[in-house]
C-alpha cells in the first residue's frame, strides 16, 4: 500500500508544510493562492499569523484571499482590489485598522460602519451592494491616489535597475548543496518504507522466497544433461525474473516522482540528480 500524498495531516498542517517547502527553496517573493481557504477561524488566524511573522523576517509575500474577517485583514500591509474584469479599484497601503483604505472609499462616497468589517464593506461597495452604481475603477484610474502609487512604482523600478550595472539573474540557484539534498531525500524516502510496513514485509517475503529458489537450483548440481538445465534456468531467472522482481520498486518511485515533479522541482528544493541517487540508495 503506498499511502497518498499528504496523508494523516490536516488541513491546517498540509498548508504550513507546503510554505515550509517553499521557504525551503528562500524565495524573493512568496505567492500564496488562498491560504486561509478550507480552514476555521483558529487555523486561519495562525496561518496568518505566521505570514506575518515572516514578513517581519524580510520574506516579502503576495496572497489572494476573498472576504477575510477584520483581524486577517488587518494583518495585510497593501491591498490590489480587483473588481469586475479584473480592473483594478485600489492599489495602496490599508493603514492602520485599515484607516487609509476605509478613509478611501469615506471620500469617493462610501463610508465604512464603526462595527462593520472593512473587507467585507469595501467588496459590497464595489460590487454595488450599497444601493449606488460607482465606475470604483474609473475613479481610481482618475484618484491622486494612483498617480502617487505610479511616481512610487517608478521610482522603484528606476533605482533597481541603476543599483547595478549587471544583469540580473532570473535563474534561481538550489538552497542546498547537493549532499545534503541527497541526504535529506535518502532519509526521507526510509522513513516512508519504515511507516509502511505491509509493502516492506511483502518485498522482504518475496526476495527471500526467491533467494531460496535461486539456491536451491544450484543444489546437489552435477555435469549431466539435466543439471545443464538446471545451469540455464538459474540464468533464466537471473536474467528475466529477478529484474521484474525488482521493478516492483517502480511504483513507490513513480509516486514519489509526482511529489517531486508537481512541488520540490518547481520551487527549486531539490535537483534531479539528488533525487535520484537518494532513491537509488
Amino acid at each position: 500500500m503506498i499511502l497518498a500524498p499528504g496523508a494523516g495531516l490536516s488541513i491546517e498542517q498540509r498548508k504550513r508544510l507546503t510554505l515550509a517547502v517553499e521557504l525551503v527553496a528562500k524565495p524573493s517573493l512568496l505567492f500564496l493562492d488562498e491560504p486561509t481557504s478550507g480552514l476555521d477561524g483558529q487555523s486561519a488566524y495562525d496561518i496568518v499569523r505566521f505570514m506575518r511573522k515572516l514578513a517581519k523576517a524580510g520574506q516579502a509575500i503576495i496572497c489572494t484571499i476573498h472576504q477575510p474577517s477584520a483581524s486577517l485583514f488587518e494583518a495585510f500591509d497593501v491591498l490590489l482590489l480587483l473588481g469586475k474584469g479584473g480592473k483594478t479599484t485600489y492599489f495602496g497601503e490599508t493603514g492602520r485598522r485599515s484607516a487609509t483604505l476605509l478613509n478611501y472609499f469615506a471620500i469617493h462616497g462610501a463610508p465604512c460602519r464603526p462595527d462593520a468589517n472593512p473587507a467585507e464593506h469595501i467588496i459590497d461597495a464595489v460590487q454595488g451592494k450599497e444601493g449606488r452604481a460607482v465606475d470604483w475603477s474609473q475613479i481610481w484610474i482618475d484618484s491622486d491616489e494612483r498617480r502617487y502609487v505610479m511616481k512610487e512604482l517608478e521610482a522603484l523600478n528606476s533605482s533597481y535597475e541603476s543599483s547595478t550595472g549587471e544583469d540580473h539573474d532570473v535563474t534561481r540557484n538550489f538552497a542546498t548543496p547537493k549532499s545534503f539534498q541527497i541526504q535529506m531525500v535518502t532519509k526521507r524516502q526510509l522513513t516512508a518504507l519504515w511507516r509502511n510496513p505491509d509493502y516492506i514485509w511483502n518485498k522482504i517475503l518475496l526476495h527471500v522466497f526467491y533467494a531460496i529458489f535461486a539456491g536451491f537450483t544450484f543444489w546437489m548440481i552435477g555435469d549431466g544433461t539435466f543439471d545443464l538445465q538446471l545451469r540455464l534456468m538459474a540464468i533464466f531467472n537471473f536474467v528475466f525474473v529477478a529484474p521484474g522482481t525488482i521493478n516492483q520498486m517502480q511504483p513507490a518511485f513513480l509516486h514519489n516522482r509526482n511529489v517531486f515533479e508537481t512541488r520540490e522541482k518547481k520551487v527549486s528544493t531539490k535537483k534531479v540528480v539528488s533525487y535520484t541517487r537518494a532513491f537509488a540508495y
